[in-house]
């Protein structure tokens, strides 16, 4: 029935990052059943940290929904046992040394002992965008888009001022337990104003992480705590919003004080600025309004069209894997 084993969406990131270094990844990424692998269950998720679910093979035509009934959970080592054949035991030496990696490697992967959400604001956005704040996986693996953010760098640091003079910008921070950042989000805490009914909003910008999964939690402390969240979390979408998980345009602004300000951030969603003369200068996330720039380059200074130079680029997430959970 099935060529090769189809996954979750946190699995198949863990297992495209783990590929990197790790032969069982790869083989369960794309080895194909019968050559490589046992032909003795399918839809494989992620549970907990150290425990992986799948569908028994014997359940397949019995269940509508694989992702939700049925399943058997198990030790990701005695996985690794039951799914790979000799072939692939023999052939690539998947000793038990190479088990306890990769298990390891998964535990760390999908781990949040100690992690914890903070809310800071001024200088502390400054300090934990640096790339030298950032988690880093057994000090080898940057990754996902925290690691791809273009003001992370500390020669670009001086670009932040703007958040440092303006105390309704706040950052929502995951933190590792070695208080290193997971994830992060700009909260516009309040000053938003929906150019169409006049109401004020509270915002959570675009969300950075190193795992994917990290999003939904973000988007759950947005819901608990009263903010509107973007519908898609990259640097082409800046209209579009969840409200009441529905998408939604929205054509906001907010007044910022920008006096005395040498450089300016890149910006995701309020990057159209109209500048006044004292220095209170709005931002618009539209081009509808009048506007005098836009707030798009890696460099600090105020370009009148939008750069090249987004603060990530969309990821291409060439694994197949099934959407539904």
């Amino acid at each position: 029935m099935f060529k090769s084993l189809v996954f979750n969406k946190n699995f198949a990131e863990f297992l495209q990052l783990a590929s990197r270094e790790h032969v069982i990844a790869q083989i369960i990424l794309n080895g194909q059943i019968d050559n490589h692998l046992k032909d003795v269950g399918n839809y494989i998720s992620n549970e907990d940290n150290e425990t992986i679910s799948y569908l028994p093979k014997a359940k397949f035509e019995k269940v509508e929904d694989p992702w939700n009934s049925s399943r058997v959970k198990i030790k990701v080592g005695r996985f690794v046992k039951k799914f790979f054949n000799e072939f692939s035991i023999t052939n690539w030496n998947i000793n038990d040394s190479e088990i306890e990696r990769f298990v390891n490697f998964y535990k760390s992967f999908f781990s949040n002992e100690g992690s914890k959400l903070e809310v800071i604001a001024r200088s502390d956005i400054s300090k934990y965008y640096l790339e030298s704040n950032y988690h880093i996986l057994d000090n080898y693996f940057a990754y996902g888009t925290l690691w791809n953010s273009c003001m992370r760098q500390s020669e670009r640091n001086k670009f932040m001022e703007l958040y440092d003079k303006n105390p309704n910008i706040k950052m929502l921070v995951l933190f590792d337990k070695d208080e290193k950042v997971k994830a992060r989000a700009l909260l516009w805490e309040s000053g938003v104003i929906d150019c169409v009914s006049g109401e004020e909003i509270k915002i959570m910008d675009r969300i950075y992480t190193f795992y994917d999964y990290d999003v939904d939690t973000f988007k759950k402390w947005a819901i608990d705590n009263g903010y509107t969240y973007k519908w898609r979390q990259d640097a082409k979408s800046e209209i579009f919003f969840s409200v009441g998980g529905k998408k939604k345009v929205m054509r906001l602004k907010v007044n910022l004080d920008c006096k005395n300000l040498d450089y300016y951030p890149y910006l995701d969603t309020f990057k159209f600025m109209k500048k006044n003369s004292d220095g209170n200068n709005i931002f618009y996330n539209n081009d509808l309004y009048t506007h005098d720039y836009i707030l798009t380059s890696s460099k600090g200074v105020l370009p009148r069209h939008v750069d090249d130079e987004l603060e990530d680029e969309d990821i291409d997430l060439s694994w197949d894997f099934d959407d539904n959970n």
